[in-house]
């Protein structure tokens, strides 16, 4: 998702149209879901994907046909026992996807900007119905753009927006038989608040803008503390690290993670970040120095039960040791806490591979 819509976002600024395959629905297991983009352009360079493999050949060939033709359909596309795609057991159904050819002056190019910025945004579509086919409302937090045809539908649409949760849902207007209207919800991005521009810092920016947060890095050596150190952070601050948190919106979503080993920062930071709803916290380091560590907050008053929310030493019991390794281990730990997975690997546990597990926090915003 987050690479499609960077790319949009460019073709859009180089006026380059391209052709855009949307996932409506999808029953042919649980890794395609509503909201899955594929987008290809002139060259045939292709962005995106459809995790169903098995038609991804087959929505690429109709995307770049869209591209050249212009002309929007729905497409289905029978997976398994139901068509001439085979699938392996558990994946059978069909996939329905909405194909676009999307230019720079198009409504969609314009939805699909404000689909990767960081604030909530809504897209809705009509993709059937005695409506015109592809119109689009863009919603946002005090402002919309464009209609889905009449003032009815808008006002439903603008209704139904304001209670839906992140990803993307298909919804039928009862008001008028057979209309259907896609919604792509993409709410306020999490923040993922590194202290310390470290080389794992470099590598979890990277991994945490994959994964839909705004990746804010804080430190306050110049020499560390750069862009081009940093190049996937979103915002990167020399500051003393307590003092940006002190000016930052923390809530119960945003990832917290100490890298650094300055002890100038390390206790003003953990008081402050301590005192914050951050959901996860998280420090590197090892057992001996995490030991020190809580010596001295205990001797400051810090109680137990704030200690017993800092996650030290940081990440998953993956055996790495390099910066890239530590990030993945540390971004494991993350989307185990925020999905509410169990960190053990999936050939020892029984039952779907895509479980529902009660979440620690509301999904992250597309990016």
């Amino acid at each position: 998702m987050r690479e499609v819509l960077a790319a949009a976002r460019d073709w859009r600024r180089r006026a380059i149209p391209f052709g855009l395959a949307t996932v409506v629905a999808s029953s042919a297991g649980a890794i395609t879901t509503p909201g899955d983009l594929l987008a290809v352009d002139p060259t045939g360079d292709v962005r995106g994907g459809v995790p169903a493999g098995c038609v991804e050949s087959a929505v690429l060939d109709a995307a770049a046909e869209t591209l050249r033709t212009g002309r929007a359909r729905l497409a289905r596309y029978p997976v398994g026992e139901d068509g001439p795609w085979p699938a392996r057991p558990g994946c059978a159904g069909t996939v329905e996807v909405l194909l676009r050819r999307v230019t720079a002056d198009g409504p969609t190019a314009r939805s699909l900007t404000a689909l990767a910025d960081h604030d909530p945004a809504t897209v809705a579509t009509v993709i059937g119905g005695r409506a015109p086919f592809t119109a689009e409302l863009l919603i946002r937090r005090d402002r919309t753009h464009g209609t889905l045809g009449t003032d009815d539908l808008d006002r439903w649409a603008l209704d139904q927006a304001a209670g839906l949760p992140a990803g993307a849902v298909v919804l039928r207007y009862g008001q008028r038989p057979g209309v259907r209207v896609l919604f792509q919800v993409a709410p306020a991005a999490p923040r993922m608040l590194l202290f310390g521009a470290t080389s794992v810092a470099a590598a979890l920016a990277r991994i945490g803008a994959d994964l839909g947060y705004r990746v804010v890095v804080c430190d306050p050596r110049p020499a560390f503390a750069t862009v081009a150190r940093m190049p996937e952070a979103h915002e990167v601050h020399r500051a003393w690290p307590h003092r940006l948190l002190a000016a930052t919106p923390v809530t119960a979503d945003t990832v917290l993670c100490l890298l650094g080993h300055d002890l100038r920062y390390e206790l003003p930071l953990l008081h402050a970040a301590l005192r914050t709803p951050a959901g996860y916290l998280a420090v590197l380091g090892s057992r001996a120095a995490h030991a020190a560590r809580l010596t001295r907050l205990r001797a400051d008053g810090v109680p137990e039960a704030h200690l017993a929310r800092l996650r030290a030493p940081a990440g998953l019991d993956l055996g790495g040791r390099s910066p890239a390794e530590t990030a993945l281990a540390i971004a494991a730990e993350v989307v185990a806490w925020r999905h509410g997975g169990t960190g053990l690997p999936l050939a020892k546990l029984t039952g779907p591979i895509h479980a529902t597990h009660p979440a620690a926090v509301p999904e992250p915003a597309v990016r």
